[in-house]
């Protein structure tokens, strides 16, 4: 049969361009899919791929080469995935359930936590240490009338339901005799459930009169409102609290079967966050605007505002991590006893058993585990650059450096 006119043309225009694309692009049968790509081919590999969310520490350690490097030991590649630009909380468990997430974090309890508790199986492969009390607080716009949380009471707080701030200053008001309401009961103060910019243009436009977030947060704008000092804060978290001591460590995890099938590229992650993190700890805070400066391209951010949440004792970027399995369940344990004593709607619906909780978190990557990567404090004097340095919280690095 001869080729029609339209066949030549299509034969011309579509197939010729695309071979010529793909030969142009340098793509080889063992490339990583890029996203973009509107169906992703499946095209035949060796390695593979581990999709790792986009966040400071993953930025820069990438742009430094140490991911790739730890990754490349196992034949296998990494890839960083945004997960704020979508714009919406559920972003995470989304991108988890259809297999375009593999590592989440650094979060807080709340994300993991909420996640399991409504039936993704996810696992806690690292845990960081006790958290400074001004990672979550409850702030007021800088020319407002309430100096304290006792005024607060008939007034509105703002925040996300079910994230780390609100549950930070719901437990500091309630310590202060301020009550939120909750959908069983009527509190001292009303509740508006927003959160990212919506909420910060919500306080600005003066929709609500306090907001519950972490100052330190790069993306989402509240870093800039104190960059701005368009805001200050009438609380933080409870020193010594369950926030402070377990809702709000840091957190890696994953899904189950991902981390099962790929321990291996678990340990080689946690390896590499933890050199960048001992480099970000180094020498007196002397790489953190470099840091900044690589974090803020690959955030679409301000390098300002990348500074003040890397600098800032409200640091939510970089913790050590706990090596003890038995730590991470009591505080998890912790936090769920508390909330549920709170009478807090949630996790009052959803609980979890004894069982379900040390099946949560994963031991291979605790101490005497397998895949353990000693990422504590305790572990001084190693530096990406050879140079002895002296373990420091985050908080003493921010005033050194100021």
């Amino acid at each position: 049969m001869k080729k029609t006119r339209m066949t030549k043309w299509l034969l011309r225009s579509s197939v010729v361009p695309l071979t010529v694309a793909v030969l142009a692009s340098g793509l080889r049968a063992d490339d990583a899919i890029v996203k973009a790509t509107a169906v992703a081919p499946r095209l035949p590999s060796n390695a593979r791929v581990a999709h790792v969310q986009l966040g400071d520490v993953t930025a820069i350690a990438a742009r430094k080469g140490w991911l790739q490097e730890e990754f490349a030991k196992y034949n296998a590649k990494v890839d960083l995935v945004s997960t704020t630009s979508y714009g919406t909380s559920g972003t995470v468990a989304a991108l988890f359930d259809r297999g375009d997430l593999h590592i989440g974090g650094p979060g807080m309890l709340n994300g993991p936590l909420v996640q399991r508790l409504q039936g993704l199986d996810v696992v806690l492969f690292w845990e960081g240490t006790n958290v400074h009390p001004r990672r979550a607080v409850t702030m007021v716009l800088a020319d407002s009338k309430i100096h304290s949380v006792a005024d607060l009471k008939g007034q509105t707080l703002g925040s996300s339901r079910l994230t780390c701030p609100f549950y930070a200053a719901a437990e500091s008001l309630r310590t202060q005799g301020i009550t939120v309401d909750d959908e069983w009961q009527k509190g001292d103060m009303r509740f508006v459930n927003l959160s990212g910019t919506a909420a910060v243009s919500a306080l600005l436009a003066g929709r609500f009169h306090a907001f519950a977030a972490h100052p330190a947060s790069s993306t989402g704008g509240v870093a800039s409102l104190y960059i701005q000092n368009q805001v200050r804060e009438v609380a933080v978290a409870v020193p010594n609290g369950v926030y402070v001591t377990s809702g709000g460590r840091g957190d890696f995890y994953g899904p189950r079967k991902w981390i099962n099938e790929n321990p291996d590229l678990a340990r080689a992650f946690l390896v590499a966050w933890d050199r960048t993190v001992r480099w970000l700890y180094a020498d007196h805070g002397a790489h953190l605007d470099e840091a900044a400066t690589i974090a803020a391209r690959e955030l679409r951010v301000s390098k300002s505002v990348e500074l003040f949440a890397l600098k800032d004792e409200s640091e939510v970027a970089f913790n050590w991590g706990i090596t003890d399995y038995q730590d991470a369940i009591d505080s998890i344990r912790r936090y769920l006893k508390y909330q549920i004593a709170s009478r807090d709607p949630f996790y009052t619906k959803h609980q979890m058993t004894d069982k379900e909780l040390e099946a949560f978190v994963d031991p291979r990557f605790f101490a005497g585990g397998e895949y353990f990567v000693d990422t504590s404090e305790k572990r001084r004097g190693v530096t990406t650059t050879g140079t002895s340095s002296t373990s420091r919280s985050p908080e003493n690095v921010a005033q050194g450096i100021r």
